[in-house]
């Protein structure tokens, strides 16, 4: 006899586990005593409870409980009374459409889901109109971002510009500097030179005899003064 496959043990154990919870709840909620064995998704006419879920739930109560998966099991451990709960069938008759096996129709929510699920749309569109909100910001502050980079651009343009013109006037300041040194000393030169002249002149004057055939020398002074003398 062949031993059950490992994957089949623990789908097992699931599913049981999975009526156990089921049955927990509807005892709670609803005071309701159902065997685990005798829980169901897909209810019948004769069932005292249905099931009230959210939209996004359809598929975990569209088959019967033996036909799932273990991870459906698993979902439908965590998420009894968060995202599905029972309600009373006589509540409820008249606002859940039964789910027919190989039928394509669900049942829809009860008033608390119903609640819910407005309350979940009204957030949803608060959150929509936030998130258009901080996009129209993003959107603006990126243009203004590319406004302001543009400015910075044509400062940094403009800088680069006075500094290469300060650094040209710079240079024509230290040129028009070296030509003014260079005649200061030209002049000073001359002066230099002018003065020596002069001093010699005054040597000669003070060597020569005072007079030279009883004629004054002062015509002396006055040719060297006019560059004449050799």
């Amino acid at each position: 006899m062949a031993l059950p496959r490992v994957a089949n043990l623990e789908r097992a154990k699931w599913r049981t586990r999975c009526r156990q919870r089921l049955s927990e709840h509807i005892q709670g909620k609803l005071g309701i005593s159902i065997e685990p064995s005798q829980v169901r998704l897909i209810t019948g006419i004769d069932d005292p409870y249905n099931w009230s879920f959210l939209p996004e739930k359809r598929h975990l109560f569209s088959k019967h409980l033996s036909k799932h998966s273990t991870s459906a099991y698993m979902q439908l451990c965590r998420e009894v009374g968060t995202s599905f709960e029972a309600v009373n069938a006589d509540t409820s008759a008249g606002h859940i459409a039964q789910v027919k096996q190989g039928d394509a129709s669900l049942s829809q929510p009860d008033t608390s889901f119903a609640a819910k699920i407005e309350q979940l749309e009204a957030e949803n569109s608060r959150l929509t109109s936030e998130l258009n909100q901080w996009r129209d910001q993003a959107i603006k502050e990126s243009e203004s971002k590319r406004y302001a980079q543009k400015e910075v651009d044509e400062l940094q343009s403009t800088l680069q510009t006075a500094r290469a013109e300060i650094q040209q006037m710079r240079h024509e300041i230290n040129n028009w500097a070296l030509t003014a040194d260079f005649f200061k000393k030209s002049t000073i030169q001359s002066y230099r030179g002018l003065n020596e002249e002069f001093l010699l002149l005054e040597k000669l004057k003070s060597e020569v005899p005072a007079l030279c055939n009883g004629q004054s020398l002062d015509w002396i002074s006055s040719e060297v003064a006019n560059g004449m003398m050799p």
